[in-house]
């Protein structure tokens, strides 16, 4: 036995090279503070003065825009001759992707998207071209190429001025020529900023085919709204939109264009209009910074807090002196990389403040506990970081691992993400860094000086209060130690208690929701979109638009702040956004005005109108059903048919958990609409419940179990007829299915990692634990919270696997430090448990503490702050009560098993798994599995063993 752990643990393991690098800057303090001075303070002025602010990243949206009119007052000609024609044309491009074309009367749209990595705007040059040169268009017809982006308007406008008539006899063409001038007023400011700014024209101009001179029909219009005094107004308007250049500070430019709007409006000689800027992201990125540094007080002033209480006073001091830091240089690294201050690099920042804690900690701490023993402020660093350096490495490794795979999430959702994973991983790396260099700098002026050093000068009630906890959960180790059926039983106890803890979390993940983007439960902000009854005319529209506006005004009363259609309307039809006054002024939800307003508008004559909350995420996802063919008549036969069916249609959930569809609709007779050239008709259903991600599927079931093969020859078509478009939500599933294929690879990379730092293929297997451990507290969470597992939920995961790895990883490394010296395997996990138990509790609790006025600042927050204050939790108080178990089983093992009878075992435990699986048994049973071909094998081994010394 001596022989085999001499192999095994023939060197001491401790880190040579970091203590050096620590005691280099600790040898040189005023270097270290100059570099900390010049660090920290140009990550201070990146902040408040070099970042850009901006709405959201510049993404390239590979995708354009071709629309223009035909005035034949003909949907089916305006299909044929203009819309099919384009998109045959364009469908040829081998970049182009996919092709959406939609026919009206007078108009036509053809929506194209292109391959991944496509310039949009240049390769919508090269088609318009094409199409022009082809000669295919009627000479009536117009024709115009654009290149959208995400914004405020349908053309991706960053935000917009509405130009509104105070009286109600002015026409559209007065305001449109009116919303010009202003146009022309603020564009001759020729504002540095300013990529373009331009009214959104309500009409369309050509050719009428019936007496071939031009004819101008308006095929759009708008309102809006605000709250002036007591009383909520909606006024007739136009549109005015405006870009900005390539890294422009959203704030600044908006406080141009606000300052000319009134600048205009003074010198405005018609007193029939006034002008507003009614759309910017300039206070939401006011309101998110603001939230930010809120939150960074808040949990700044809990980690000193909670540090005092758990270290030292002094040491939760250098703990926040530490974080700063960390913050201030990464965000002076995101502005030396070219980012901008936007919605997701502050979203970034937010989330580092539960990261970055743990390297600072643990640093302290060792700091902390090592002053204590030693006179010798030099001898403590260095002691200090060579103790817990390889930890936090293999910790800080692991947990910007664990953000990797969002780098590699595609389509648009994975440009909009890009800088969540880059702004987390340099902050872990920085944390790491600060740690190592600066912290040491911090302590030999804040905690090392002469009457801090030696237990005589430490007085820390907390710390005997742990090393009680510490020694009464080591204690059934301690009185078993010397019998090993007493070891086994209690050992034993211990797996049992964490696989039961597993289990019941994979039980209760049954019923959590499952949606990628669930709505929040309270926003600023509400959104109405109304689908006009086939054969609408636009004054039609209009009128109804009023009858909804005064819906919108009389319900939402005193909540009320401004709203707009920012000319996103049609005679088919029409989208407003309203926002109302901050959920922290309000007695009533989002959720709850939502729900009223839904209830008034159920019986709307004219159009169906349907409230949403403004959520950060895409717009919540309809379920349709698409027949894809060129025999129109038997496809709206047969979209009535699935109309009637769906009609109130109720699905069972995976949990047992019914949901309903409500509306459905067919898409409008007076629109063609064609599919990659294929004309089809659609069936479009909405749901009583908010999980769409998991409803649409369950609905498509239920429609393919209905309509089947045989049901559809009847209408003379075939199975190929029937599509089916989730829209954003079927790109979004796709790219949450990168995150999930990409999690295993993950897994494997990390297990590559700590295999290399541990020297051993079963520790870092070990060290997992501290996921399944986990889980319990997430599936928890969710549940009581009422939050569906989401996007938002998998990066509370994502950090949440290098937080609860840091536990196991701080726990093994000291044992096996102990082992080195010859330590035996109980005393050696009794040893760490002892040793480790406070900056494992600390780091974990200040987490959690830095977490929870996150928690409560925002209802956007909960889910991912859910996820890691009750995945922390779970995994902490695991990791202390049963994990030395676990370490000892697997030390035991170790010793006795060989990697050929531990890969047999994983390869039994995988197969027998799947089969399993594959048979209908439930996953739960899977850690079961494991012990039981782990406890045959031992048991085969014993036998075989006796039946050799026999012989």
């Amino acid at each position: 036995m001596k022989k085999k752990l001499a192999k095994v643990y023939n060197k001491d393991g401790q880190d040579r090279l970091l203590p050096k690098l620590s005691l280099f800057i600790f040898d040189r303090a005023r270097l270290a503070a100059i570099l900390w001075i010049g660090l920290t303070l140009f990550g201070v002025i990146s902040y408040t003065s070099l970042l850009k602010r901006e709405g959201f990243p510049s993404v390239n949206f590979p995708f354009s825009v071709i629309g223009g009119a035909y005035l034949v007052s003909d949907p089916a000609r305006v299909d044929k001759e203009v819309a099919k024609p384009i998109s045959d044309i364009v469908l040829k491009d081998n970049r182009v992707k996919s092709v959406q074309s939609q026919a009206q009367g007078v108009a036509y749209s053809i929506a194209i998207q292109y391959q991944e990595g496509t310039d949009a705007t240049q390769a919508g040059k090269e088609l318009e071209k094409r199409i022009q040169d082809a000669g295919v268009l009627p000479k009536q017809a117009v024709m115009k190429v654009e290149t959208p982006k995400f914004g405020f308007t349908e053309r991706g406008d960053d935000g917009a001025i509405s130009v509104y008539a105070k009286e109600k006899s002015v026409s559209a063409q007065e305001l449109t020529v009116e919303a010009e001038r202003v146009a022309r007023y603020i564009e001759d400011k020729r504002l540095a900023n300013l990529e373009s700014i331009s009214v959104i024209d309500p009409f369309v101009e050509g050719v009428d085919p019936a007496t071939g001179k031009m004819a101008t029909r308006q095929t759009k219009f708008d309102r809006y709204g605000e709250r002036t005094g007591n009383a909520n107004k909606f006024y007739d308007s136009a549109s005015v939109g405006f870009m900005q250049k390539d890294g422009t500070d959203v704030i600044e430019l908006n406080d141009q264009i606000e300052a000319a709007v009134a600048e205009y409006n003074t010198k405005n000689p018609d007193a029939r209009f006034s002008s507003v800027v009614s759309a910017t992201y300039a206070h939401d990125i006011k309101d998110q910074m603001s939230e930010l540094q809120r939150a960074l007080l808040e949990g700044l002033l809990a980690v000193l807090l909670i540090g005092s209480i758990i270290i030292a006073i002094r040491a939760s001091i250098i703990t926040v002196i530490s974080m700063l830091t960390v913050l201030a240089i990464t965000i002076g690294i995101l502005y030396a990389t070219g980012y901008t201050l936007n919605t997701i690099t502050l979203f970034s920042l937010i989330l580092c403040l539960g990261l970055i804690v743990d390297d600072t900690i643990i640093m302290v701490e060792a700091i902390d506990a090592e002053r204590r023993r030693r006179k010798e402020p030099r001898e403590t660093v260095e002691v200090a970081t060579r103790k817990v350096s390889r930890a936090m490495v293999a910790a800080t490794t692991t947990a910007a691992l664990s953000f990797a795979p969002l780098l590699f999430v595609s389509g648009i959702l994975g440009s909009f993400i890009r800088a969540i994973p880059v702004t987390v991983i340099t902050s872990l790396v920085v944390s790491l860094f600060v740690a190592l260099i600066f912290i040491p700098l911090f302590a030999r002026y804040l905690l090392l000086g002469k009457k801090q050093m030696g237990a005589e000068n430490v007085r820390e009630p907390a710390a005997r209060v742990e090393a009680k906890i510490a020694a009464f959960i080591g204690k059934p180790m301690l009185w078993a130690r010397h019998s090993k059926k007493k070891l086994f039983a209690v050992g034993i106890s211990a797996v049992l208690v964490g696989l039961a803890f597993i289990a019941a979390a994979l039980f209760l993940f049954q019923k959590v929701t499952f949606n990628i983007f669930p709505p929040s439960k309270d926003s600023n902000g509400l959104v109405m979109q109304m689908t006009f009854t086939p054969g609408t005319t636009i004054e039609q529209a209009e009128r109804l638009a009023d009858r909804a506006d005064a819906i919108m005004a009389d319900n939402l009363g005193k909540n009320f702040k401004t709203a707009s259609y920012y000319s996103n309307t049609s005679a088919q039809q029409a989208t407003m956004t309203a926002y109302i006054i901050s959920y922290q002024k309000r007695d009533i939800t989002s959720a709850q005005l939502e729900k009223q307003l839904e209830e008034k508008f159920k019986n709307f004559e004219g159009a169906r109108v349907h409230v949403n909350q403004l959520d950060v995420g895409p717009p919540p996802a309809a379920f349709s059903v698409r027949i894809q063919t060129d025999n129109r008549e038997a496809a709206l036969r047969l979209a009535e048919d699935i109309n009637k069916f769906m009609t109130g249609r109720e699905l069972t959930r995976l949990s047992g958990e019914k949901a309903r569809i409500t509306e459905t609709s067919v898409s409008d007779p007076g629109t063609y609409v064609r599919d990659n050239g294929a004309a089809y008709v659609s069936v479009t259903a909405t749901f009583d419940a908010t999980d769409t991600t998991a409803l649409v599927g369950l609905a498509q079931a239920a429609v393919e179990k209905e309509f089947t093969a045989e049901r559809l020859k009847a209408y003379g078509l075939n199975e190929e007829a029937l599509k089916y478009d989730f829209g954003q939500e079927e790109e979004n599933q796709e790219s949450f299915a990168t995150l999930a294929l990409a999690f295993p690879i993950l897994l494997f990379v990390m297990y590559l990692l700590l295999a290399l730092q541990f020297r051993s293929l079963s520790q870092p297997l070990l060290i997992f634990m501290a996921i399944p451990f986990s889980l319990f507290g997430i599936t928890l969470g969710l549940y009581f919270s009422n939050n569906a597992f989401s996007f938002f939920a998998m990066l509370g995961f994502f950090a949440l696997i290098g937080l609860s790895l840091k536990n196991t990883i701080l726990l093994t490394d000291y044992a096996n430090q102990l082992r080195r010296k010859g330590t035996p395997a109980v005393e050696a996990a009794v040893g760490a448990l002892g040793e480790r138990f406070r900056p494992l509790v600390a780091t974990s609790l200040t987490a959690v503490a830095s977490l929870i006025p996150l928690a409560l600042a925002s209802p956007f927050w909960e889910g991912l702050t859910v996820v890691l204050i009750c995945g922390l939790l779970s995994s902490t108080f695991l990791v202390i009560t049963v994990f030395p178990y676990y370490y000892l089983g697997a030390e035991y093992l170790r010793l006795r098993v060989s990697r050929k009878a531990c890969l047999l075992w994983l390869g039994l435990t995988i197969t027998i798994s799947a089969g399993l699986i594959k048979a209908g048994v439930k996953p739960l049973v899977i850690p079961l599995i494991a012990l039981g071909v782990l406890t045959v094998q031992i048991v085969i081994s014993k036998l075989l063993r006796k039946k050799q010394k026999k012989q």
